[in-house]
């Protein structure tokens, strides 16, 4: 017999509730934050990205960015790049992912001569660090991507970023302009090919709508560590196929709106 039952009477069973941790227990989390942050060297970091930079200038990857960079710039009749503007690059400082896209980054600005800005917002202060000694400028606030581009000619790095971030983008520049941006990032065909038509809708319209008229280049990948730059491509817009577009193609204005549940996209503080 149930032992809460006893001569047809139901006794009530009390449960305690969990309380707040212990003071002892946060004070152990917070020695072991402090252990972890502690443990960061910074000339450790910058020896490794050195590495990792001298590694990919003697890849056959970089010998094809190279090649397909100037193709790209090619096609836009060979203009200059006045600014490399990164997105999306993560813990430089504790992922291996992330040196090596930060390094080849690197390598792009010591071909074009061209300043970087950098931005991510989970960037923290052993990113910024690094990102610092390297002269990399630091955009600590959260555009979502929404860079405006008008006369000068800027290249974007977006190594694995989400789609909605190309979209932010592409929807910034939405019209002739469009032909000063050079995105290096995950193969827009791809993208289009691998989302449903109410996927695309909701959160890639543009990159659906610009997909047919894109210059893409893509990236050969024979680097050891694969994923670090799979799926990457060149993307430019030549001029004189957006001109063949008519005002109804770039009628369509209306700012990009996303779910809350599209996680892998880190929303502004203020949205």
């Amino acid at each position: 017999m149930d032992p809460n039952l006893q001569n047809g009477e139901f006794k009530k069973v009390s449960y305690k509730k969990r309380g707040k941790p212990s003071n002892s227990v946060i004070k152990g989390l917070n020695q072991l934050l402090e252990i972890i942050d502690e443990s960061f060297n910074l000339d450790l970091n910058i020896r490794r990205i050195k590495e990792a930079k001298e590694e990919l200038h003697s890849a056959d990857l970089y010998q094809s960015v190279t090649a397909l960079l100037k193709e790209g710039i090619g096609h836009l009749n060979n203009p200059k790049i006045s600014k490399i503007i990164s997105l999306g690059l993560g813990r430089i400082h504790d992922s291996t992912i992330a040196r090596y896209q930060f390094a080849l980054l690197l390598c792009l600005r010591d071909l074009t001569d061209a300043d970087i800005v950098a931005s991510d917002p989970v960037f923290n202060k052993h990113d910024i660090s690094i990102l610092e000694y390297f002269d990399v400028v630091v955009d600590k606030n959260n555009q979502e991507g929404k860079y405006c581009v008008k006369e000068e000619v800027v290249l974007f790095y977006l190594p694995h970023c989400p789609k909605q971030l190309t979209n932010n983008l592409l929807w910034s520049n939405w019209g002739l302009h469009l032909s000063n941006c050079i995105i290096i990032c995950n193969s827009i065909n791809k993208i289009v090919e691998d989302n449903t038509k109410k996927d695309l809708t909701r959160c890639a319209y543009f990159l659906n709508q610009i997909c047919p008229y894109v210059c893409e280049l893509g990236v050969v990948n024979s680097f050891r560590l694969f994923e670090v730059f799979n799926d990457t491509s060149i993307h430019v817009f030549p001029i004189d196929k957006l001109k063949l577009l008519g005002v109804d193609f770039w009628n369509v204005f209306a700012e990009p709106v996303y779910s809350d549940n599209d996680i892998e996209f880190v929303k502004g503080a203020n949205k």
